[in-house]
């Protein structure tokens, strides 16, 4: 690890974090052994395992709030499973099942995944923007949660 941060930081990155998918030399070199199970799986069994995770889960709203959490422990992962199949998954994480999770935001947000900059921050965008743990950023989207999807205005 850099100094900085500790291996359990690392499994904490969702960046950074290959779960099971890490190899026994990068678990010694990394310090992760007994931090993480000690089967090595490659990323196809990784996937496999998501996919009939997901399988079970009842209603569209369910499988979006599995995927969010996928995506806050593993990104590689979920990436991987969006991209496995696009038109099995994107309704999944986009239109139409977006549009719900938008509503019940305040009933299923679990890690924050950008800034929140209010009125009450007029004059202090830059300290907010500071708080931002990535140097660099190369993509913004700014929104006025105002007229999300259509729905109208959600606020956070």
């Amino acid at each position: 690890m850099d100094g900085k941060h500790t291996s359990f930081d690392l499994l904490y990155n969702p960046r950074l974090n290959k779960g099971t998918a890490f190899s026994e030399e990068e678990r010694k070199r990394l310090g992760l052994i007994g931090l993480i199970p000690d089967g090595v799986e490659d990323s196809e069994t990784q996937l496999q395992r998501q996919r009939i995770q997901l399988e079970q889960k009842p209603t569209a709203l369910d499988k979006y709030v599995y995927l969010s959490e996928l995506q806050d422990r593993n990104e590689r992962l979920y990436y991987q499973l969006l991209t496995s199949d696009p038109a099995e998954f994107m309704p999944l994480v986009y239109t139409p099942t977006v549009g719900e999770a938008c509503q019940k935001f305040g009933h299923i947000m679990r890690r924050p995944k950008g800034l929140y900059v209010s009125l009450k921050r007029k004059g202090h965008i830059k300290d907010v923007l500071r708080n931002w743990p990535v140097e660099d950023v190369r993509f913004i989207v700014v929104t006025d949660g105002e007229r999300i999807l259509g729905l109208g205005d959600l606020g956070v």
